[in-house]
């Protein structure tokens, strides 16, 4: 391996390790020298490639954000996510395929990588150089968020007035309600909310789409 794709590598690896450790100890216990334990790097490297940890959570927002939006709501790694895949109605049945696209944007929430981001929100509040990759970051993948749901909602709920209010509605609900699962360990499979949240979809929907 020449010396480029070494670093290269070095920095990948860094990088994965800081995400990782985000998740599982919280940003206040992520460190640099937690980091390079994880990353099994040398101290020099770790900081030639990031000299605090300022500059090594704001690259780690990037990273994650690439991760999101390859995994968000295309992920089928989980049980959940696997079941809804096989269970995905005709596009031409708007009722049922409007509930599991609720269902299936619920799930989608469930990856780790969103409860990392929420370690780096809350770090935000008080840094506002994180706090604009963050903005950016945030923008890319609500972006992608809603090309998905557009697909899995299916071509005739998407088209209509009130599509977008529908989503718009729903999906804050559902990030509101996502935070609450960084402390109550619950189930997502059973959350209450989840046939508020198909109700609502329906209701905001025209009579027309959701009579068929």
């Amino acid at each position: 391996m020449v010396q480029a794709d070494r670093t290269a590598r070095s920095r990948e690896l860094i990088l994965d390790a800081t995400i990782e450790c985000l998740l599982a100890e919280g940003y206040a216990a992520t460190t640099t020298t937690k980091v390079q334990a994880m990353a099994g790097v040398t101290r020099g490297r770790l900081l030639h490639h990031f000299p605090s940890k300022r500059e090594l959570l704001t690259a780690a927002v990037t990273r994650l954000g690439d991760q999101r939006l390859d995994r968000h709501l295309e992920d089928r790694s989980d049980e959940l996510s696997r079941d809804l895949a096989r269970k995905r109605p005709p596009a031409a049945e708007v009722g049922p395929r409007s509930d599991w696209a609720v269902m299936t944007l619920w799930a989608g929430l469930m990856h780790s990588s969103f409860f990392t981001a929420l370690e780096l929100w809350g770090a935000s509040r008080t840094d506002e150089l994180l706090a604009e990759k963050v903005r950016i970051h945030e923008k890319r993948v609500l972006e992608r968020v809603r090309d998905n749901a557009r697909e899995l909602f299916g071509p005739v709920i998407s088209s209509t007035e009130q599509y977008e209010t529908m989503f718009n509605v729903v999906f804050s609900g559902m990030r509101g309600m996502a935070v609450t699962y960084t402390f109550s360990h619950l189930d997502p499979r059973t959350e209450p909310m989840i046939d508020t949240w198909q109700r609502v979809a329906r209701t905001l929907l025209t009579p027309t789409i959701t009579g068929k």
